[in-house]
């Protein structure tokens, strides 16, 4: 099993280099490009050109670049005498595609195909040459055909200051926004199956005849007008290639062009709303320094550069992101924020922000008002599900500033907008909303809704007093409503306050207001504040499916003014600012519960979802380190430094207590600001950080590599909370056969028995687990009800047993005398041991985790427990034996006729076995996820380990053998056929549910599950699969056929 605590997931997400094809979206003589903030790479057929961004230091004028502004400097590399007709070839097509939405429709430039491969074939005679690479780095390399020469291929770089070779053999190519390096390069052939090496040198000098270009070919001046203008000169080399076998193709490496090792960008990209669909797809906007950038003909110093402003994006990553399944970018000739998004059910991706681009730049296209209006205009844009085609774009504005804050987007495909208009009701387009009078103060909230069709405003309208008001947050129900946070300086005297939580305002300049729009727009169903006696300042909010609503924000008020009420955290904590959640009943007139979430520094909630069982998810940013933060299961418990870390919490459904809360961050500072979460709880952030790759949590990132400046970032967090099972399996009633207890949330939790649904309580447990505590042969249930404490259920008869909370429940006979004991972690009261109605502490530390096993192999079973920091560690008759002083991150135990054994693994240092008292390693990478399982039956279990990237491996007998190269999410063994030969059932997430058996994969399902067990419901001494595929309910697999057996979609 893999570890309970939260995590980002180490497989999301590696991204290859993409080439982008040229198909008139730049000048005509690249055939392809790669773009980055602060450098991008044209490939033409007579060489490649690098622009790079010089360091924007103190304001300096420059002529022909704006003052403060970026300059762009531009390096050449020539190819020497190469064959000119020959234009590049993309291969490996990534399967992402690239969309600029800029200007009118027959601007665009959409669906672009990327390439992680291009190959110049036959550039020098017998000669190809060939670009990869990943995101921070450009490889390349020569391919020589048999009775080619090598020789032949010479180069030169312009616009360079100096190239030279180092003592390491390094090729050195200084310029004033940085140095390129390329390590020394490398030779070989292949030879038998072999890699011969052959020696190879970096040869500078030379004559520098370069390919001309007319200056006609693009109407402006050509290479040779280049050299003329540009400082200093042509820089040619070549190489010197040791004896080689002229009748085997050669290989020349000239290893890697480190092309981002400079200081400096032309500007700051910042992820600022995030979206998850029901595959898993992410969906991210934000904003990005302006990219496609004219094509720079000459070397040197680019003085027609300007910098380029800003423009909103929107990006959709894979359900792994491992790739992106489309980017895009959507602005005009000025600067343009994406601010929100929200995903429909076809997978049509909104985005609202705001612009000052005009309609003649911007990409207006049916959208509700394709006129600007002056100023900053909020805009609403639809993406289709190929991210190729803006289904609508347009502005909601008038002749003032006017902001466009959150979205959300209903069944029908209405979108709901909420911001912040100073525009009045003259030029504002009012049209049935709540407000259609704009109230003064400078600013009031705005709310909108936008037809399906992107057309035309269903309402539009303004909530807001005398004084100032921001709309920021915006959520929407299954039935319409609209539901709307903000901050407001307006008191009850001019604000529309209605069966608020409070209908006073609280002063201290803002307070956080709430309200829920109607469905028709025309009124509100209630309107109230948030707030003490200082500011407040509401930023996120969402709504449950009993149309309860939550929000985030932050506050300077203690908890003697504050409305603390049941909430995570009931004493503000000091610092200037703690961030806040509290959770406002369906009818908006009272608060469910209310907290702090924070520390003695500053802290800021920013973003908020919740999920189907009404756990909320907060993301923000944090100057309290993990001294006085409540940081508590992960993702990072310790502070990395800078001004600020971002954070991630997750708050129960009661809101009482935090599941977890932890640091994302590096050295410098880092923000986050929007949260998504999936149906099986897993949440997705996005945000900004300045931390490089040394320090930020890169392995859970769409860019390894930090890109100077501020760059966007995405992260998965999974909580895979298995260690206490959502559902139970085993004989409740003593008739051979297994019966399923299955939690439905708030239905209850059900037993299924013979084709029929009992209740077996009204409450909704946390988790269950079946055990034989009386020795009788009947399996008795065991429900956590999380703070009402732990019951058992005898008979059909249940009754408490305990009043703690348990963290982690396991079972298992582990005195000997025939009936199974109960072994609880109930957090910081520690490991306590339940056998015949007695509790005994065996230990008083808390547990991370724990499973009971038969490692000696008399049919006594040991406690194996994770004590964090402290190791892992078995109990064995009463006494404690430490096993590791390492914290392990998954375990498994097997059966052998050699002797049982327990494999844990230990992160970095891998995968290790335990078994007659000693460890043998069998892996040094880490494995995300173990089973034991004997898939042979000869009385020996395999180790089946998920590897993430490189795939689901089996260990027997001493060898590893793979199973799949994808990525399991989840997996259970179970003896399908009644051979005691045991399959694999392994959910592959997007790729949905399969059975290794016998040696072959079967795809069961196409669907991706959200919950798997195994368990003989027919007393055939075969096993059945009981499989939990969220909205498609539960449904039984049995020898090749599925049957639902419930059509609601268990907790």
């Amino acid at each position: 099993m893999s570890s309970p605590l939260p995590r980002n997931d180490t497989d999301f997400a590696r991204l290859p280099l993409y080439f982008i094809a040229n198909r008139g979206q730049t000048d005509r003589q690249v055939a392809f490009y790669v773009e980055g903030r602060d450098k991008s790479l044209y490939f033409t057929s007579e060489g490649i050109t690098v622009a790079l961004m010089k360091p924007s230091g103190p304001a300096v004028f420059t002529p022909g670049c704006s003052s403060g502004e970026p300059e762009r400097w531009v390096v050449k590399l020539d190819f020497l005498d190469s064959n000119r007709d020959v234009r590049p070839i993309g291969e490996a097509k990534t399967g992402s595609l690239v969309s600029y939405f800029r200007g009118k429709p027959e601007e665009w430039r959409t669906g672009l195909a990327t390439f992680s491969r291009i190959v110049y074939p036959g550039l020098w005679p017998g000669v190809d040459l060939v670009y990869s690479g990943t995101v921070n780095r450009l490889k390349y390399e020569f391919i020589v055909h048999p009775g080619a020469d090598p020789s032949r291929i010479r180069l030169a770089y312009r616009g360079a200051e100096s190239v030279s070779v180092d003592g390491n053999g390094r090729l050195l190519v200084k310029t004033p926004a940085g140095l390129f390096s390329d390590d020394a390069p490398l030779a070989y052939q292949e030879k038998e199956g072999k890699r011969i090496p052959v020696g190879l040198n970096y040869r500078l000098g030379g004559e520098t005849s370069v390919n001309k270009v007319s200056a006609g070919r693009s109407g402006r001046a050509g290479v040779e007008d280049a050299d003329a203008a540009q400082p200093g000169k042509s820089h040619p080399y070549g190489f010197e290639v040791g004896a080689y076998d002229r009748n085997l193709p050669l290989i020349l490496d000239p290893a890697i062009l480190v092309y981002c090792g400079y200081v400096g960008g032309s500007g700051d990209d910042s992820g600022r709303g995030i979206a998850v669909d029901a595959g898993g797809n992410v969906y991210i906007t934000g904003t990005v320094a302006s990219t496609g950038a004219a094509f720079p003909v000459t070397a040197g110093p680019d003085l027609t550069y300007n910098g380029g402003g800003t423009d909103a994006f929107v990006a959709k990553l894979n359900s792994s992101g491992t790739a992106f399944s489309y980017c895009g970018f959507i602005g005009g000739s000025s600067d343009d924020y994406g601010i929100a998004i929200a995903v429909d059910g076809a997978g049509n991706a909104y985005i609202s922000g705001y612009t000052s681009s005009p309609g003649t730049s911007f990409p207006v296209t049916a959208g509700p008002d394709l006129t600007y209006n002056g100023l900053a205009d909020a805009f609403i844009a639809k993406v289709n599900p190929s991210g190729t085609v803006l289904s609508y774009c347009g502005y909601i504005g008038g002749t003032t500033d006017d902001f466009g804050g959150g979205i959300a987007v209903d069944s029908a495909g209405n979108a709901y907008v909420t911001g912040t208009a100073s525009s009045s009701e003259a030029t504002f387009p009012v049209a049935a909303g709540p407000d259609l009078t704009h109230n003064g103060g400078t600013y009031d909230a705005f709310v909108a809704k936008v037809n399906s069709s992107g057309t035309a405003l269903s309402y539009c309208g303004y909530i807001g007093g005398a004084a100032l008001d921001y709309g920021v947050g915006m959520a929407a129900d299954s039935a319409g409503s609209a539901y709307v946070t903000g901050n407001t300086v307006s008191t009850e005297a001019s604000f529309p306050v209605a069966a608020g939580p409070d209908l006073t305002y609280n002063g201290g300049t803002y307070d956080v207001f709430v309200a829920k729009v109607n469905s028709s727009g025309a009124g509100l169903s209630y309107c109230g504040y948030i707030g003490g006696s200082s500011s407040e300042f509401g930023q996120g909010i969402a709504v449950d499916s009993a149309a309860n609503a939550y929000i985030t924000g932050y506050t300077a008020s203690l908890e003697t003014s504050f409305p603390v009420a049941g909430g995570p955290d009931p004493t503000y904590n000091g610092g200037g600012r703690d961030a806040f959640i509290a959770k406002v009943n369906f009818t908006g007139t009272a608060l469910s519960y209310c907290g702090y979430v924070g520390g003695s520094g500053s802290d800021y909630g920013q973003g908020i979802a919740v999920d189907s069982a009404g756990n909320a998810y907060v993301t923000g940013y944090t100057s309290s380190t993990e001294a006085t933060f409540p940081s508590a299961e992960g993702p990072d418990l310790t502070f990395n430094g800078g001004s600020y870390d971002a954070f991630m919490a997750k708050v129960n459904s009661s809101g009482t207590a935090l599941s977890y809360c932890g640091f994302i961050g590096g050295s410098t500072d880092d923000y986050g600001y929007a949260v998504a979460v999936d149906s099986a709880g897993n949440a997705y952030v996005t945000g900004q950080t300045n931390s490089t790759q040394t320090t930020f949590p890169v392995t859970g990132g769409p860019d390894p590599t930090f890109n100077a400046g501020i760059d966007a970032f995405v992260a998965r967090i999974s909580y895979l909370d298995i260690w206490s099972p959502r559902h139970a399996a085993g004989d409740f009633d003593g008739d051979g056969a297994d019966e399923v207890a299955v939690d439905f949330g708030a239905n209850g939790a059900w037993i299924y028995d013979g084709g029929a649904w009992t209740i077996l309580t009204a409450g909704n447990p946390k988790s269950l687990l079946a055990a034989d505590l009386n020795g009788d042969g009947i399996d008795e249930i065991l429900l956590d009800f999380g703070s009402a404490g732990l019951w058992v259920v005898v008979g059909g008869v249940g009754h408490g047993i305990s009043t703690k909370n348990a963290e982690v429940m396991a079972s298992g006979d582990v005195d000997g005398d025939g009936t199974a004991e109960l072994v609880c972690d109930f957090g910081f009261d520690g490991l306590w041991l339940f056998d015949g109605d007695v509790w005994t502490q065996i230990s008083g530390v808390n547990a991370d985790y724990l499973i009971t096993a038969d490692l000696v192999g008399a049919g006594t079973y040991v406690i194996i427990g994770d004590f964090g920091p402290v190791g892992l560690w078995m109990w064995n008759g009463g006494v404690w034996i430490q096993l590791s002083g390492v914290n392990a991150e998954c375990l498994a135990a097997g059966r052998s006729v050699t002797g049982n054994w327990l494999a844990g693994d230990f992160g970095a240092i891998g995968l290790w076995m335990w078994s007659a008292g000693s460890w043998t390693q069998l892996s040094g990478v880490n494995a995300d996820y173990l089973i034991a399982a004997d898939a042979d039956a000869d009385g020996d279990d395999e180790v089946v380990g998920d590897f993430a990237a490189t795939g689901l491996w089996s260990w027997d007998s001493g060898a590893w053998a793979q199973l799949s190269g994808a990525n399991a999410d989840f997996m259970i063994r179970a003896d399908v056929n009644g051979d005691g030969k045991e399959a694999t059932a392994v959910d592959f997430g997007s790729i949905g549910l399969w059975l290794w058996n016998a040696g072959a994969w079967t795809q069961l399902s196409n669907v991706n599950p959200e919950y798997l067990m195994a368990a003989d419901l027919d007393a055939d001494n075969k096993d059945e699969i009981i499989v939990d595929f969220g909205a498609l309910g539960l449904w039984l697999w049995d020898e090749g056929t599925w049957n639902q057996i419930s059509a609601i979609n268990p907790d």
